[in-house]
């Protein structure tokens, strides 16, 4: 079995605490945010920094929620000056090796956004919200508690994203919400965001640098077994939503847990006056331009017409490139739009081979691997195999019996 998390922030957003306590409440232990404290604690500016578990009823869902006190002698600081009490807390902690690099690439990736956004590095740019030790303390407990849960080593998943909506007052003025730097996260690695359900800003930069870093975003629930919900309350209260996250944990069969799922899209239309050269035209134009596939189906229409069904599957950032490419090349009145999930082969590259088939000849092989490394497919490149046969002077498929032998 492989272990299966999907976050749930369409209704209320997420924020840093409030992905940690939905991670408390799944189980994960709370001894980790005292270590992560006590080292917090260590820095040279900081005061006082505590928290508090509280168990909650917001809305009438019973959660978990982590309240944290913060006294620092500085708070505005740069992204350099931030970093460096990241990694001087990762070493009162004796954090090392992949653990701390997801860590800090989250913290990294948010710096990156923030600096990009204002015109300046990483380094450089000076911090306000989220410049506090208390940010260090999210990334690092979330961290800690993903890996203390078996969960680095799962499947972790995010559905759409509430961003909430109106104007939030910063420390630049009035900005909408989303704040910038939160829309620009989620619009790098491609998270489907909902506005609204009330005027308040629901995500944050921390809660979405988090979410950039450790899931992937789907739009439903993946194949899964359900064994448990955990429930993280924000600090604020909302009258009109439940202010919690939903982290549902569960699990998979390994032999799904081999493969990585994803969402795409299928563009679907039936044709009944387009000639064969066409249809050869369309899809190779539409592969060219960015189909993961293209099926061509031959069906009865009405009136007893021979036609095709012409699918098209492609990835959510490909669907407004490919969309007018099947209008206008097929000249149909309408295309069928359904997104759909499935499981592919995580691992592909090609490899140059070295084969004797009466002299060395190097073709490429595409090989693929399952999510445990395991090779799943060896297939000789087919633009290799035809060049191949035409300099041997052998038909394609008596080469492609040699080569699998020499394989």
């Amino acid at each position: 079995m492989v272990k299966v998390l999907v976050l749930d922030p369409s209704v209320a957003g997420v924020s840093g605490d409030m992905l940690v306590a939905s991670l408390i409440d799944l189980g994960g232990s709370v001894k980790i945010l005292e270590e992560v404290s006590d080292a917090i604690r260590r820095l040279p500016n900081v005061k006082e920094f505590n928290f508090a578990l509280e168990d909650v009823v917001v809305g009438s869902v019973r959660g978990r929620r982590v309240r944290v006190y913060v006294d620092e002698s500085q708070r505005h600081v740069s992204g350099g000056e931030l970093l460096k009490a990241f990694d001087a807390v990762a070493n009162y902690l004796g954090l090392e090796g992949s653990l701390r690099e997801r860590g800090r690439n989250a913290l990294m990736g948010l710096l990156m956004v923030e600096a990009s956004t204002h015109g300046s590095t990483p380094y450089d740019v000076h911090l306000h919200e989220v410049g506090s030790v208390d940010t260090i303390f999210d990334v690092l407990s979330t961290t800690a508690l993903l890996d203390g849960l078996g969960l680095l080593d799962g499947l972790r998943y995010c559905l759409p994203v509430a961003v909430g909506g109106g104007l939030i007052r910063s420390a630049h003025g009035l900005i909408p919400a989303p704040a910038y730097i939160t829309l620009e996260l989620l619009k790098g690695k491609n998270f489907y965001v909902v506005g609204g359900p009330i005027d308040e800003e629901l995500t944050t930069p921390t809660g979405a640098a988090l979410l950039a870093e450790f899931f992937e975003p789907v739009k439903h629930f993946p194949l899964m077994r359900v064994s448990k919900v955990g429930y993280g309350s924000g600090s604020k209260e909302f009258k009109e939503v439940s202010n919690v996250l939903r982290a549902v944990l569960g699990d998979s069969d390994m032999e799904l847990g081999a493969f990585r799922y994803e969402e795409v899209y299928e563009l679907e239309s039936n044709v009944d006056d387009v000639t064969g050269e066409v249809l050869g035209y369309v899809v190779e134009r539409l592969m060219s331009s960015g189909a993961l596939d293209v099926s061509v189906i031959p069906v009865t229409t009405k009136k007893g017409r021979p036609g095709y069904v012409v699918k098209v599957i492609c990835g959510v950032d490909r669907v407004q490139d490919l969309l007018p490419v099947v209008f206008r090349e097929l000249g149909t009145l309408g295309v069928r739009v359904s997104r759909v999930g499935r499981y592919v082969v995580p691992a592909r590259e090609f490899k140059e081979v070295r084969v004797d088939l009466g002299r060395e000849f190097v073709i490429r092989v595409k090989v693929c691997r399952d999510g445990g490394g395991k090779v799943f497919r060896v297939k000789p490149e087919f633009d290799d195999l035809k060049s191949l046969a035409n300099e041997l002077n052998i038909p394609v498929r008596e080469l492609m019996e040699k080569l699998i032998k020499e394989l």
